[in-house]
């Protein structure tokens, strides 16, 4: 029988890795919830700040941004996650965000002395952000995160408390360029066995003269303490009430790497934006697909 890749790192974390690792699950935090169709450290449609606390902020003018995003794999075995997020603007200009966001395993049995299944085994894992970002200069925003995170793996679970930082260079004057960058999931003195993220990204315009009519390319690059790496070059292009976006991420570990394609389209109505999005699976294995909605208001 063909096992999805979550599967395997599921395995391979709950056998062999869950002696170091004080809070299980944390492999689920691979995959980019809520950032598939954006590169997770510019990632701000839900407006979550999930991946970089910067990306919160409200734009000057609005009030509040509330946004959902679900992701799943395209196989009866396979990761699924959703994230719930709200963000409001204070009169100091200053954005407050909260997100709770989750992920999980389906399809684990559990056997006995034959294959046939007396059970499931639970591998799944809670995210609670608070999380605040404001703009300190002129085109530059930063933003810091308290998070709680909850892991459980079959009978085990555990929780931890985490804090990250991220900023975000924005509308600069060549090129309205943007240059991202955050942490993920760090515990001062504990990075060994909770693996914290850093995550890179920057793109500029190609074409065009405004936000809703241009073409972009960028590139993207995220790096796990003592795991895998990804890195990739992506374009977007926005034109009128349509966006598109695709990328190439190689995902390297070890020796081993892969190659996938990442696709999207988001249509933005009134004030609304809903966002589709696709990872190709390989050798048999399913693709990601996932899709947001988010909203602003007044």
């Amino acid at each position: 029988m063909r096992r999805t890749l979550i599967c395997g790192l599921a395995a391979f974390g709950w056998a062999i890795r869950l002696g170091a690792q004080p809070v299980p699950a944390r492999d689920l935090w691979e995959f980019p919830l809520g950032a598939l169709f954006e590169p997770p450290a510019l990632a701000s449609e839900p407006g979550a700040g999930l991946w970089n606390p910067a990306t919160i902020a409200v734009p000057k003018g609005e009030r509040m941004r509330i946004g959902v995003a679900s992701l799943a794999t395209g196989n009866a075995q396979g990761v699924d996650g959703q994230l719930l997020a709200a963000a409001w603007r204070r009169a100091s200009g200053a954005t407050i965000g909260v997100s709770l966001a989750r992920a999980a395993v389906g399809g684990l049995v559990r056997t006995d002395s034959d294959p046939q299944s007396v059970g499931t085994i639970a591998y799944n894992t809670t995210l609670v952000s608070l999380t605040a970002s404001r703009e300190l200069v002129p085109h530059l925003t930063a933003g810091a995160a308290i998070r709680w995170r909850n892991g459980q793996s079959d009978q085990l679970s555990r929780n931890a408390v985490a804090a990250d930082f991220g900023a975000v260079l924005h509308d600069l004057p060549w090129r309205d360029a943007r240059v991202a960058l955050s942490s993920f999931l760090w515990r001062p003195g504990r990075e060994i066995e909770d693996r914290p993220s850093v995550m890179a990204a920057a793109d500029l315009r190609l074409i065009g003269v405004s936000r809703i009519r241009e073409v972009r390319l960028g590139y993207s690059e995220n790096a796990v303490n003592r795991g895998a790496r990804e890195r990739g070059p992506f374009v977007s292009g926005r034109f009128g009430l349509v966006e598109g976006r695709a990328g190439v991420m190689r995902t390297s570990a070890g020796a081993a790497s892969i190659t996938r394609m990442r696709t999207g389209l988001a249509l933005y109505f009134a004030r609304y934006v809903v966002g589709v999005a696709r990872e190709e699976g390989l050798a048999g294995l399913g693709p990601v697909y996932q899709f947001t909605l988010s909203s602003l208001i007044k």
